[in-house]
């Protein structure tokens, strides 16, 4: 199963919001030039956005899907919805509802969400693991972050 990589919400919804405006195929070397992004960065997209089924990605040319055209043409709230729905079948959401629905109060501390991401998502930058959920989630309500009491917890 594909994991998130991108970190901010707000560069995927760029992404789409570019094919959106296109309305047919799109070359990836041109989106390379139009987002003014690394390299990285747009293949993580094109990867988080194939994942998350808002694009197609076929021998070099990019599209929106149907669920992605519903995305680009729905109001703030339904697109929270429509992504929230999404997230559910990515990781590493799925892992952490899992978890999250296992603990009284549906919530955990940010150290033991380290321990987490540590366990099932090690990487070198656990801080960027950490910032994705607490953006993804929060963006599409899944998830909410206290930050005085460093509680992350399930929105059900």
């Amino acid at each position: 199963m594909q994991l998130i990589e991108t970190e901010n919400v707000g560069d995927l919804l760029g992404l789409l919001e570019i094919l959106e405006d296109v309305g047919k195929s799109v070359d990836i070397a041109t989106l390379d030039d139009s987002l003014d992004e690394e390299r990285t960065t747009l293949l993580n997209l094109l990867e988080d956005g194939k994942s998350l089924g808002f694009i197609n990605v076929e021998k070099g040319d990019v599209t929106l899907t149907p669920l992605g055209k519903e995305f680009e043409k729905s109001d703030v709230n339904m697109k929270k919805e429509i992504l929230k729905r999404q997230l559910t079948k990515v990781e590493p959401f799925v892992s952490l509802i899992a978890l999250l629905r296992n603990k009284e109060n549906m919530e955990i501390n940010k150290e033991d969400l380290y321990d987490f991401i540590n366990e099932n998502f090690p990487s070198d930058n656990n801080e960027s693991t950490f910032r994705m959920i607490t953006n993804w989630g929060r963006y599409s309500r899944l998830i909410d972050y206290d930050v005085d009491r460093d509680q992350l917890f399930l929105r059900e």
